[in-house]
């Protein structure tokens, strides 16, 4: 029997969370996610990202991309002092701008960016369909939605390697975190009946590692 989706909290807001989350080595993950991106849509423009977390990807897209300009948003306000702070440090406060938000019911007006983007987001969301729906209002007509989540194992053993694979060298605490969140993922099936309902394709979205899922659609002009 296929795990079921256990939820986790949606906002990860304590000072000991986004410090522990932050602590954690992203460096590979994160150039993986840029890389894809980038193969997609090398200009980003005015791009929105969805879940920022400690703003590690925009900065990572700014220095890669000089030209790009990023609104970063995070219901996290912990995250969000963390993100500020490496924006500051890498001299990046003129390209990203971070604002706690609700990507649940976005302030911008319809088709407002040129690239939506998130990674390991959709996870924390209850009911993420309202968050991809909002993402699709805020692009661009011929504008990227790329978006990367983690994928629920389909068993316990599958989740324990998976933790035993990309923890190991974690704090017990961390590596609970990292258990939790794989619970909490969609599978690649509960991702595509989604974008059915959004009139996405569905084989936007695929597997592109062994714990994650990838879609990447541009809307029509």
């Amino acid at each position: 029997m296929s795990l079921v989706r256990v939820l986790e909290p949606e906002v990860m807001d304590t000072g000991e969370d986004a410090q522990a989350y932050d602590n954690m080595d992203h460096a590979a993950v994160n150039t993986a996610f840029c890389d894809a991106l980038l193969s997609h849509d090398p200009d980003l423009g005015y791009a929105l990202d969805v879940g920022t977390g400690t703003c590690l990807l925009p900065i990572q897209l700014c220095r890669r991309v000089p030209t790009a300009r990023i609104k970063a948003i995070d219901l996290s306000a912990s995250m969000l002092a963390l993100g500020r702070r490496h924006v500051e440090q890498a001299g990046l406060a003129a390209a990203i701008a971070l604002a706690l938000v609700d990507a649940k019911a976005l302030p911008e007006s319809d088709e407002t960016f040129s690239a939506v983007l998130s990674n390991s987001i959709v996870h924390h969301i209850p009911e993420p369909m309202g968050v991809l729906r909002e993402m699709v209002r805020v692009l661009q007509p011929g504008g990227l939605l790329f978006v990367r989540d983690l994928v629920r194992p389909e068993a316990e053993a599958s989740l324990a390697a998976l933790v035993d694979t990309y923890a190991a060298n974690d704090t017990p605490y961390q590596r609970a975190l990292f258990d939790a969140s794989l619970r909490a993922a969609l599978s690649l099936e509960e991702v595509r009946e989604m974008l059915r309902s959004l009139q996405i394709p569905p084989e936007c979205a695929q597997l592109t590692s062994d714990r994650h899922w990838t879609l990447a659609f541009r809307k029509p002009a």
